[in-house]
């Protein structure tokens, strides 16, 4: 018993003591005494206490427990968990909301009350928030402060004018003058309203007064227009501009990356038609691009020219320009009524009930103020909870156009067309590019939508109310399990819209509120529920959504309760409505349980789809997915990654904004500071979205020039461009790899294609040459078929399928298309079959059987030797006295075949010709086909066979191609990393897989000429390389420090000189050897020979050594790396890759460039960084920033390809091999049978040749040659049925090892690669090293 059982055994043993009540002492003390009076050791006496004490305690222990479980009369009782209990909703206890959010539900600090119209402090209430664009100068919280301000001062200059100094009470009158327009009761909107039209007014009236004393005959409308236009006119010159500039250096980008004017880049690229199509394109967008910032130049040049008038006039242009703020102020004033108005009618029809609270309005650009540091950081921090509060969020869809003229006409003539008319008109509004509006769509729980002219774009499901953002926690919640226990006329009725408003009015109505658009059985739906006292709250998130439910439908249950003992005529009508659906009145509290959910469900059903199909309507004008539109306080459905790749697309005023505008989305609070600048902003954006989520699809952003220039933080982008890399200036570098990647698949596509389909038709002919009788197999013609297949690349073979097709259909019926012989018509049927099996060629009958037949007895691996096949001297065409003859020449003897004889460059010889004339067609299609090269140009004379020959059908077969996917596959939902990431001001540290790859630079003496020249370490250089796997490479661009590169230069060096300039070296060696031919035991103690071997098939020549020989050459072959493998260069060299990416020992691969990606992510994507050995941590690395590196549009390396190509000949080499033994045994069969046939002749002849010779005294010898007749006539027949069935058994063998036997001749690293080389689309890295721990800094 080891230490560690007695230790247990005694804290069992004193916790049974303890639980039967008996006394015992201290283990220490007992074991003591007992040792120190019996004088033993004190670990002596700890095994006797525990044997002695414990062992007895725990058998009885044991022994009273199984007792204990044999005699319990105790029945398990088995309960359904779908049927839901009801009555456990009894005991259910209703919370405190506070419990779950003790620091409350957060809400402006100051915001306008809808009914007053007053912009008040610290509200408390019911809230909406308007979502607009900015236009211009809006109202903003100073200039509130400043009217209200002014608004005193006319309170205090009107009490003044009572003052007893007159100079005092005319100084009073005068300044109250200047605000009489600030009247004492009013609100803040009319206060605004009124100083807005005070100010146009002002500088309307100094326009005017300007123009007056210059003579100049324009009105201030005609100026403005002109001023408009030669805004608008200079801001497209400019975009136009910009546009221009980007489309150029995008072209020139183009034309380098597809390696114009580099010798280094093959033709190929140059002239492929997509590549090409895309230069074309960019072209053309370029010279549209071009001509539009011709016309805005020229738009530019005529605004000008107009605006000569205020040009001449300085000002008359100041005055105008002053009127610009004016009018945008007007403008913006605009919107806060028409957001309050409209506000106030959503709010008034009942969907959201106020129950008695304040209703107020919040919008950003007036009740925040700005000027004070702490609540801007401190209100941009919290809009995002202040969006998931909100009751709705009212959408200003307005125009994209500068609106100074559109304001200045609405003064004059109030009516106007809107931009749109319905909902189903949105389209692209300039709201949807926004970076505020998009946490504004995301964390708001429901829109309203309204146009230019504040008119509302009405939906169906706006009338849902909260119902819009409930439904998805309700549908969570309450199941259909949930109701089973309801009355079956409950559900009828609440179902049939008919039942259910015959239900709603009859006696006294149950009222609801009705909404144009909205279904009215949804709405009565709702009317019920309220009825009932349901009203969940709204903020209900994934966390609380369960708690508040059952809550809030307790509570409902207990008010119908207490509302029914009442007795009263609204308990009558409350009792009616459960009547009516069939409940029992007993057990009223479940019951209204049971009616509550049993409404929700059929409510969801009813506006399910309704509010999917809206969510898809929003998506499609803003580009964020369904699931993200109006998500309130629901988890976000996407990774951070889409977040942030949506707000990429995203403008704001202040172009920090776009980082600050993504707090809420992400859902982090961090502290804002504008003079940081965007780039310090996103990183500690993007650090608190991995502090708070561990989110690391933040790091699967690319772009070359992108890269944080924070120490620290080279795993993070500069900007929030490189979430969108289609954006970036790479456009023509993945357009390469992409139409490189997609031309690579298209041509072993096509090479698949082709050897499935020839299997398929070898496939058939084995089939037709197992099935079919040996002496109708035309054997010369498969033959000759075979070898033009052998011969023929798959290449050449895929145009030649449909006559190859054919030509195997023929041979399963030769007889029956004897009529299109031109030359020998066939009179009898008989005849031409004789013919065709016989052909014009017939064997020599020397040697033993095998010889005969031309039959090399195989080395067959792993199977037992096969015994030689020999049979008796025969005589050359069966005449009986050709040797027997004592003038005739003595007989050959039979050529003796070893096993281990040295292959013959000869081949076997099969049969003679006996004439030169063809006898039938397939003499004459053999000849064709033995002498022609392409069987797709059929000649003349065998145009009426082809014709009505019916090629075999291989459209529907599966031939293992899958085309690329043309859908981007989105991220992972869950990109949430299962490692700790720590962060540090000095970098990120986390668990890495680590890949190992092969960097070739373009341009390598550039690149080092740059690094010279660097002013310091740290100067970023750019440049192209390309990233191999060993199986698959793909071309990117980079940017990095001129340190970082000049040391990957020298790296690059060693590995080009390791992995290529070998080859060079090998093959000089071995120039300089001897070729000499390879003695018996060398070639089958080699790798190759033995694959060779394995795959030769049955009837191949050559050595056939069973056992390979042991000796110091193929202990070398054991020990030689992948390396040996290839017939090519290439093949070889991507062996030598493939060993080196595979290092395992990590301190071999540091300071190389590898490629890296978060351990155990799904979705993580792989980036380029350097690895370098570490002081305070084991590894450092240094993120290079690079083009998106993408493994679906990856080149398979060439030796790879070359593998795959010898793949798929030696597959269809050995298929034709396995047709060629099951063909020998019937060229054996019918040898035999000429054999057999002869003999009976030379019988015959014997008989009368007998009586001739009977005076010669020659009886004996006729006798032993009619013996030896008959022994060779049996010999031959069983030898041939004997060969016949050995072939047959061998190819099924082969058959069977087909994919083994093809197999076994790959490399054994690159064997899963080649098997899936176009199953897998994404030739992603499989050789990494996982759970590395790397410092990135």
């Amino acid at each position: 018993m080891s230490w560690t059982d007695q230790n247990e055994l005694m804290r069992i043993g004193r916790k049974i003591l303890d639980a039967t009540g008996t006394n015992t002492p201290s283990e220490k003390s007992m074991i003591s005494q007992l040792a120190s009076s019996t004088g033993v050791a004190y670990n002596v006496a700890r095994d006797a206490y525990v044997k002695s004490v414990l062992d007895p305690l725990l058998q009885e222990k044991v022994r009273n427990s199984m007792k204990w479980l044999i005699d319990a009369n105790f029945i398990p009782e088995f309960v359904d968990g779908e049927v839901p209990n009801v009555h456990l909703d009894d005991i259910t206890e209703a919370f405190d909301p506070a419990s779950i959010k003790p620091d409350g539900i957060q809400i402006p600090k100051r915001m306008f009350n809808i009914d007053t119209g007053n912009l008040e402090y610290w509200p408390s209430g019911q809230y909406v928030i308007l979502s607009h664009c900015w236009k211009g100068q809006e109202i903003s919280y100073p200039f509130i402060s400043k009217i209200k301000e002014s608004q005193k001062k006319r309170e205090l200059y009107e009490m003044a004018q009572d003052d007893s100094d007159e100079e005092a009470r005319r100084y009073s009158r005068f300044q109250a003058q200047k605000f009489k327009h600030l009247e004492a009761g009013k609100s803040d909107i009319q206060l605004l309203g009124a100083q807005c039209t005070k100010d146009m007014k002002i500088q309307v009236q100094k326009i005017e007064k300007i123009l007056s004393r210059s003579g100049t005959n324009f009105n201030t409308r005609e100026l403005l227009v002109q001023l408009a236009e030669f805004k608008e006119a200079s801001w497209a010159e400019t975009g136009a501009r910009n546009s221009r500039n980007a489309k150029r250096k995008e072209l020139e980008k183009g034309k380098k990356d597809m390696g114009f004017d580099n010798p280094e880049i093959p033709n190929e690229m140059h002239e492929n038609n997509e590549l090409s199509k895309g230069l074309t394109q960019a072209e053309k967008e370029l010279s549209e691009v071009e001509e539009r910032l011709h016309q805005a130049e020229e738009r530019l040049k005529r605004a000008t020219e107009n605006c000569e008038a205020m040009n001449q006039n300085p000002a008359l242009r100041s005055a105008m320009e002053d009127l610009l703020p004016v009018l945008e102020r007007k403008k913006s004033m605009n919107k806060i009524e028409g957001s309050i108005r409209e506000a106030k009618r959503i709010l008034d029809s009942g969907l959201f009930p106020s129950n008695g609270q304040k209703r107020y309005l919040w919008n950003d650009t007036c009740c925040i103020n700005k000027g004070d540091a702490n609540e801007l950081t401190e209100s941009l921090a919290m809009m995002g909870q202040w969006y998931n509060n909100a009751d709705f969020c009212l959408v200003h869809l307005d125009t994209p156009s500068v609106e100074w003229l559109s304001t200045w006409d609405h003064l004059e003539k109030p009516e106007q067309l809107p931009n749109f008319h319905t909902f189903s008109d949105v389209s692209h509004p300039k709201w949807a590019s926004r970076g505020w509006t998009l946490q504004e769509l995301v964390l708001s729980k429901m829109t309203f939508y309204v146009n230019s002219l504040w008119q509302p774009l009405s939906r169906s499901v706006e009338g849902l109310g909260p119902y819009y953002y409930h439904c998805s926690y309700l549908d969570q919640h309450i199941r259909d399990r949930d109701i089973l226990n309801a009355p079956p006329e409950a559900k009828a009725i609440l179902q049939d819209p008919v039942r259910l408003t015959e239900l709603m009015d009859a006696g006294a109505k149950i009222t609801y509120i009705g909404y144009p658009g909205c279904p009215e059985r949804s709405r009565r739906l709702i009317g019920i529920l309220e009825f009932l006292g349901v009203h969940f709250p709204g903020d209900m998130d994934n966390d609380n959504s369960s708690a508040h439910i059952s809550n809030t439908i307790s509570l409902a249950a207990y008010e119908v309760e207490s509302r029914l003992n009442g007795g009263d005529p609204a308990a009558q009508k409350l009792g009616g409505l459960f009547t009516a659906l069939g409940f029992d009145m007993a057990s009223i509290r479940a019951q209204a349980r049971t009616l509550i959910k049993l409404l929700i469900r059929v409510l969801i059903e009813d506006c399910r789809d309704a509010i999917d199909s809206d969510r898809k309507r929003v998506s499609e004008f803003t580009n964020v997915p369904p699931s993200e539109c109006c998500r309130g306080l629901n988890r976000p459905t996407h990774p951070a990654h889409d977040i942030l790749s949506l707000a990429s697309y995203r403008e704001c005023t202040v172009p920090i904004d776009r980082v600050y505008s993504l707090m809420g989305v992400l859902g982090v609070k961090f502290a804002a500071f504008h003079a940081e600048g965007p780039t310090k902003a996103l990183g500690r954006l993007l650090d608190e979205v991995v502090v708070t989520t561990n989110d690391v699809s933040i790091f699967n952003w690319a772009g070359k020039d992108l890269g944080s220039p924070i120490r620290g933080r080279s795993l993070y982008p500069s900007t929030l461009t490189a979430f969108s890399p289609e954006r970036t200036e790479t456009y023509f570098t993945a357009k390469r790899n992409d139409v490189l990647a997609r031309a690579s698949k298209e041509k072993r596509y096509g090479l698949q294609d082709t050897a499935s389909r020839l299997a398929l038709l070898l496939r058939r002919t084995i089939d037709f040459v197992k099935r079919t009788v040996h002496k109708d197999v035309p054997i010369d013609l498969t033959r000759s078929i075979l070898e033009f297949i052998k011969e023929t690349s798959l290449n050449d073979l895929r145009a030649q399928l449909m006559n190859l097709g054919k030509l195997l259909v023929y041979l399963e019926d030769p007889a029956g298309f004897e009529k299109y012989n031109t030359k020998t018509p066939c009179k009898i049927e008989g005849d031409c079959s004789a013919s065709v099996v016989s052909g014009s060629k017939k064997a020599q009958s020397v040697g033993n059987l095998a010889s005969r037949f031309g039959i090399k007895t195989p080395q067959m691996p792993q199977m037992p030797q096969m015994p030689q096949i020999s049979t008796p001297k025969l005589k050359v065409g069966g005449f009986p006295g050709l040797y027997g003859k004592k003038n005739a020449r003595k007989e050959p003897e039979p050529t003796v075949e070893s096993l281990n004889t040295a292959p013959t460059s000869q081949p076997p010889v099969t049969a003679v010709q006996e004439h030169t004339g063809h006898e039938n067609l397939v003499d004459e299609i053999n000849d064709w086909i033995s002498t022609s090269p392409d069987i797709e140009n059929i000649p003349d004379k065998f145009k009426d066979l082809f014709e009505n020959l019916q090629a075999p059908n291989l459209d529907g077969v599966s031939i293992g191609r899958q085309k690329p996917k043309t859908i981007k596959a989105p991220l992972s939902e869950s990109m949430i990393c299962p490692n700790p990431i720590m962060l540090t001001t000095s970098g990120i540290e986390g668990v890495f897989d680590i890949q190992r790859v092969i960097i070739t630079m373009k341009n390598p003496e550039v690149l080092r000429y740059q690094v010279q020249i660097a002013v310091n370490e740290s100067q970023k250089i750019s440049g192209e390389c390309v990233i191999s796997t060993a199986l698959s490479s793909i071309t990117i661009s980079f940017s990095c420090a001129a340190g970082a590169l000049g040391k990957q230069l020298d790296v690059c060096d060693v590995v080009q000189r390791a992995l290529f300039e070998v080859e060079s070296e090998k093959g000089a060696s071995d120039s300089t050897q001897s070729k000499s031919p390879p003695t018996p035991g060398q070639e089958s103690t080699s790798y190759y020979g033995k694959l060779a071997s394995l795959s030769s098939g049955f009837m191949r020549q050559g050595s056939q050594t069973t056992e390979p020989i042991d000796n110091e050459d193929t202990k070398q072959e054991k020990d030689t790396p992948s390396n040996a493998f290839g017939e090519t260069e290439e093949q070889r060299r991507v062996c030598r890759m493939l060993d080196f990416v595979q290092e395992t020992n990590l301190n071999l691969i540091v300071g190389e460039w590898v490629l890296a990606r978060f351990t155990g992510t799904e979705g993580a994507k792989w980036f380029l960084c350097q690895l370098e050995l570490g002081s305070t941590h084991s590894y450092y690395g240094r993120r290079i920033a690079t083009d998106d590196i993408d493994f679906k549009n990856v080149v398979p390396e060439s030796g790879l390809v070359g593998h795959w190509e010898n793949y798929m000949r030696n597959k269809k080499t050995e298929l034709c091999r396995i047709v060629n033994v099951l063909i020998q045994g019937r060229v054996a069969r019918n040898l035999a049978d000429e054999v057999a046939g002869a003999k009976k002749e030379d019988g015959k002849k014997a008989e009368v040749k007998s009586e001739m010779d009977e005076d010669s005294g020659n009886e004996g010898l006729s006798s032993k040659e009619k013996l030896m007749d008959f022994i060779v006539k049996r010999g031959t027949l069983m030898g041939a049925e004997i060969v016949q069935t050995v072939t047959d058994m061998w190819g099924e063998r082969l058959d069977g090892m087909l994919s083994d036997t093809i197999l076994q001749q790959v490399p054994k690293g690159l064997r899963a690669a080649i098997t899936n080389l176009n199953e897998n689309e994404d030739l992603l890295p499989a050789m990494f090293l996982s759970g590395v721990k790397v410092h990135m800094f």
